[in-house]
C-alpha cells in the first residue's frame, strides 16, 4: 500500500511540473489546450489550476476564441509571485542579481575581487553576503518572497558537505562556502559550478534555448564548460565533468594555476593572454604596452591594442584562439553537439577572435563530424553566470510542482 501511495504522489507531482511548465512557456493557453497536449483528463487540470490561482502563481487574462461554446479562460504565469537572487564569483568581479521567475532582473550589483579577498575567503564570503543582504534591502522585495539565492562558484565543489574542494582559480582548499550564508537568509541558498550556471541562464533564457544538446564554454579568467542535454546538466560519475580547461594542449607548456603544465586554460584564458603579453614585452618585444608595477596588463588591454593594429597582441591572441580551436574541434568530434555557446568576459571581444576560431575549429575538427552544430555567442553578457545561478532555484521550483 506505501509503494502504490508514493507512486499516487509522485505522479501528482509530475503532472504539477508538466500543467505548471506549459503555462510558464506558452502562457496564455485554456484547459483544454493544456489537457490534450498533457494527456490530461479536463477535471485533472482543473484541479491542479486551481490549486495554482490560490498560490497566485497562475492568473487569468481574458478569454480565447471560442470553439462552439464559451469562450475559455486563458492562463498564463505569474513571474513575480517569488523572486530569486543570483551570485557569480570571480576572479576579477563578484556579480550579483535578484530578479523574478522569468529573469527580469530588479537590482544588480558588482565589485571588484581583491588580492586580500582571495586570500581570506572567509572575510570575502562574509563581504558578498553583507553585498547581498543590501541588494535585497534595495530591492525592495518581501524577504517571504525571495524563493533562494543560487551561488556559481568556479573550481571543484562537494556539494554533499557543501564545501569548495579545490578552486585553481582561487587557490582555495575545502572552504566551506554554504556555511557563511546559511542562517543569514530566510530561504534556501545553495552553490553550483560557475560554468553550470552559465549554460544554465544561456540554454533558459539566451542564446541556447532551442538547443537539445549543448556545449557552453565559459571563457573569461579561466576556462571551463558544461554540457546540457535535454535540459538536463550531464555532471560525470564524480560531478566533475566540464574542466575543458585543464585539457593539457602541451604537456612542456606553461605551468597552469591547477599545478599541471600546458593546459587550455595555461594557454587560452584571458589570464593566459595577458600573462604570455607582460612576458613578451619583458623579453624586449615591441608592443603599444609597457609593464607597470603600478598596473597589471589584462586580457582587455591586449584585445584593444590589437584592434589598434599592435602585431605583437594581434599574434599572442592568435596564438591562443589557435589551441582553443583545437579544443573546441575536439569537443566537437568527441560529443557532436547541437550547439556550442561561447560566454564569458572574452567574448566582449569576439570581434578580434570570432572568426578565427570558427577558422580553426573547422580546421582541425573530423572531415564530416559536427554537421549540424552551430556556434554562437552568448547573450546573458556579464551576469550571466549570476543570472545562471538563480535560475537553479525557478528550476527548482517548476520541477517540485510550484512548491518551495
Amino acid at each position: 500500500m506505501k509503494k502504490k501511495s508514493y507512486n499516487k504522489a509522485m505522479l501528482a507531482q509530475l503532472n504539477k511540473r508538466i500543467v505548471l511548465e506549459m503555462i510558464r512557456v506558452q502562457g496564455p493557453i485554456n484547459k483544454a489546450e493544456i489537457a490534450r497536449q498533457a494527456n490530461l483528463s479536463i477535471p485533472t487540470v482543473m484541479k491542479i489550476t486551481e490549486e495554482f490561482e490560490r498560490q497566485k502563481l497562475i492568473r487569468t487574462v481574458g478569454k480565447g476564441e471560442s470553439t462552439g461554446g464559451k469562450r475559455p479562460d486563458m492562463l498564463e504565469f505569474v513571474a513575480d509571485a517569488f523572486y530569486v537572487a543570483g551570485v557569480d564569483i570571480g576572479r576579477h568581479n563578484v556579480k550579483m542579481v535578484i530578479m523574478d521567475m522569468e529573469a527580469t532582473v530588479l537590482a544588480q550589483n558588482c565589485f571588484q575581487t581583491t588580492k586580500e579577498d582571495v586570500q581570506n575567503p572567509e572575510a570575502f564570503l562574509e563581504k558578498i553576503r553583507d553585498e547581498m543582504e543590501s541588494l535585497i534591502i534595495e530591492s525592495r522585495i518581501k524577504q517571504s518572497k525571495l524563493m533562494g539565492i543560487g551561488i556559481g562558484m568556479p573550481g571543484i565543489l562537494d556539494k554533499e558537505k557543501k564545501v569548495v574542494m579545490f578552486s585553481p582559480d582561487f587557490n582555495w582548499v575545502d572552504v566551506p562556502i554554504l556555511q557563511i550564508f546559511q542562517g543569514r537568509f530566510p530561504c534556501k541558498v545553495i552553490v553550483e559550478n560557475s560554468n553550470r550556471a552559465l549554460a544554465l541562464g544561456e540554454y533558459s533564457y539566451g542564446a541556447a534555448k532551442s538547443a537539445e544538446y549543448m556545449l557552453c564554454i565559459n571563457l573569461g579568467y579561466g576556462i571551463g564548460a558544461a554540457i546540457i542535454e535535454n535540459g538536463e546538466l550531464l555532471r560525470g560519475s564524480s560531478g566533475t565533468s566540464g574542466e575543458l580547461g585543464h585539457m593539457i594542449m602541451d604537456p612542456y607548456g606553461p605551468v597552469c594555476d591547477c599545478g599541471n603544465r600546458g593546459c587550455l586554460e595555461a594557454l587560452s584564458s584571458g589570464n593566459a593572454i595577458a600573462k604570455k603579453m607582460e612576458q613578451e614585452i619583458l623579453s624586449g618585444k615591441e608592443s603599444v604596452h609597457s609593464v607597470s608595477e603600478r598596473r597589471k596588463l589584462e586580457a582587455e588591454d591586449v584585445f584593444e591594442a590589437a584592434r589598434s593594429g599592435d602585431m605583437l597582441s594581434k599574434e599572442i591572441i592568435d596564438e591562443a584562439m589557435g589551441y582553443l580551436g583545437i579544443a573546441v574541434a575536439s569537443c566537437i568530434n568527441l560529443l557532436d553537439p547541437d550547439t556550442i555557446i561561447l560566454a564569458g568576459g572574452l567574448t566582449k571581444s569576439q570581434d578580434v577572435f570570432f572568426e578565427k576560431l570558427q577558422d580553426d575549429v573547422e580546421k582541425h575538427k573530423m572531415r564530416y563530424s559536427g554537421r549540424n552544430v552551430k556556434m554562437k555567442i552568448g547573450t546573458l553578457g556579464i551576469y550571466g553566470t549570476a543570472i545562471g545561478a538563480a535560475t537553479i532555484l525557478t528550476r527548482q521550483f517548476i520541477e517540485n510542482g510550484g512548491e518551495l
